[in-house]
């Protein structure tokens, strides 16, 4: 390149970065100065949902409007409460509590960012924490109202590793807190091997939190279990877990956020376990929501004794499995397990179940499930050497119940010769092709019929009027199960599956 080809660059290059600097500076005298002009906004209150105290929020952002045909000059962006505020804000990457001199072109706009974080008091129910924006600017200000409730809680929080060996020999660990460790300031009292969780404030689980063997975990009506990311409860060899829930009060078992948009986002927390040789657990009228797996079962030791019995609840929104058994014993009645990424109902590696009145249905919304199915059984697994290993399903009985989905096929049956798989449909209405009318297995059941859900979608499976579940249930329950899930009287005969049939108000369920 010779020297008048250079100079002719430089000069191009240096006049052009002068004219950017010229044309990006702006006087006092080009700023609207009058008093009459006023922002706009987004919306003129920022609201959060109920926060848990002493855990920040998520970031909700609001937007700054100038719509005058100058730019405006923001002289000052703070919050009411100053270094005191329960906020922060965040303006382009600045997070200083005050700032200033912050400029909006004309016809111009920009985005401010807030979190909440409330510090703990003596108060159980929800309190607010209310604060503002001020925008100072032309000798005036303007204010957008920040709100949020903060929530007490009782915080469980790991302390020790447990360190265990995997099936194929490799070792893992996990963190972990005992469910009977920390006394009154974690919301638990001890009578001996009996542990109680309080229920006038949530219980917040992080890690693991184990039922150590010989001990039982009662978990009364009304409480609220909230669980973090990959959190678990786990119900080890010789331990119980009672939930104690009620129709009108139930036990709420969920993620941490409680943002909208988190209220139906299944993979929140990891899973309830109960380990082989745990026994004698309930589940009463309990909701189950937003996690991996519901619940997740092993093989008992010989007993007589069920591992759980599930009475009048819900498990939905997982993004693994509902209910997942490997070799348990379960009963269950008036429950519902839905919306599941995997199979809703997974009887794997033998066991015996009972279920009647009860509900299964698949629309997951996320993604494709094609290959999952409702209900899958099977009788056997496949061990780390690649050997067959039978596992007889010695009775797996269904009654008044739906097994029904958004898949023409929702039933899966993976049976290996030489080991038992029984399993027994009466009085039952099923999506299915692969099991018919006349098989010695069914009775008095129903096929590929809609069960006409009210809004399956939305997770309220409620029947609608001239289902073809009305009135085709098995009268003989009633006397052992006289309520549906929500404590509505049965019918005679009653309808099919965990709600009895009552015409639906334009009003949401009541659980």
């Amino acid at each position: 390149m010779n020297n008048s080809i250079k100079y002719w660059l430089y000069f191009f290059v240096g006049a052009l970065i002068i004219g950017f600097g010229f044309s990006s500076c702006v006087s006092e005298d080009d700023f609207v100065s009058d008093q009459s002009v006023n922002l706009k906004f987004s919306s003129d209150t920022l609201r959060f949902d109920t926060v848990f105290t002493t855990m920040g929020s998520v970031t909700k952002q609001i937007k700054v409007y100038n719509k005058e045909s100058k730019p405006i000059k923001i002289d000052r962006i703070s919050l009411g409460g100053g270094r005191n505020s329960f906020y922060r804000l965040n303006v382009d990457g600045d997070t200083n509590m005050v700032l200033r001199d912050i400029e909006i072109g004309a016809k111009d706009s920009m985005f401010i960012f807030a979190r909440v974080t409330i510090d703990p008091n003596n108060q159980n129910n929800p309190f607010l924490a209310s604060d503002s924006i001020i925008f100072s600017f032309n000798n005036k200000e303007q204010y957008v109202q920040l709100e949020a409730y903060g929530q007490n809680a009782y915080y469980h929080t790991p302390n020790a590793w447990l360190v265990f060996e995997n099936a194929d020999g490799t070792k893992d660990s996990t963190h972990y807190s005992l469910a009977h460790f920390g006394g009154i300031d974690r919301g638990v009292t001890v009578n001996g091997n009996d542990i109680e969780f309080k229920n006038d404030k949530p219980h917040i689980i992080f890690g693991v939190l184990i039922v150590n063997s010989s001990s039982t975990l009662n978990i009364t009506e009304g409480t609220r279990i909230h669980l973090n990311n990959k959190a678990d409860i786990w119900v080890l060899p010789d331990a119980t877990l009672k939930v104690n829930g009620s129709y009108q009060n139930n036990v709420v078992f969920q993620g941490i956020r409680r943002d909208t948009y988190y209220s139906n986002l299944a993979g929140q927390w990891g899973l309830i376990r109960f380990f082989a040789g745990s026994k004698n657990s309930r589940i009463d009228n309990a909701i189950i929501k937003n996690g991996t797996i519901g619940l997740m079962a092993d093989s008992c030791v010989t007993t007589n004794n069920p591992t759980i019995e599930i009475n009048n609840s819900r498990i939905e929104n997982m993004s693994y499995y509902g209910l997942f058994s490997r070799g348990a014993s379960i009963n269950a009645s008036n429950t519902v397990v839905q919306n599941t990424g995997k199979e809703t109902l997974a009887l794997v590696w033998g066991g015996k179940y009972n279920f009647v009145n009860c509900t299964f249905a698949n629309y997951w919304a996320y993604d494709s499930r094609r290959s999952s199915k409702t209900l899958f059984l099977q009788n056997y697994y496949t061990d780390i050497n690649n050997n067959v290993q039978l596992r007889p399903i010695e009775e797996c009985n269904f009654y008044n119940t739906i097994i029904y989905g958004s898949n023409e096929e929702e039933i899966e049956i993976d049976k290996a010769e030489g080991a038992r798989l029984d399993y027994y449909f009466e009085n039952c209405l099923l999506a299915t092709k692969t099991i018919n009318s006349n098989s010695a297995s069914v009775r008095d059941s129903y096929f590929n019929l809609n069960p006409l859900f009210n809004e399956p979608n939305e997770g309220d499976l409620r029947i609608k009027e001239n289902s073809p579940a009305i009135g085709r249930g098995n009268g003989i329950w009633n006397s052992i199960y006289p309520f549906d899930i929500v404590g509505n009287t049965r019918t005679y005969p009653p309808t099919i599956g965990a709600y009895e049939y009552s015409p639906i108000s334009a009003t949401k369920r009541k659980r």
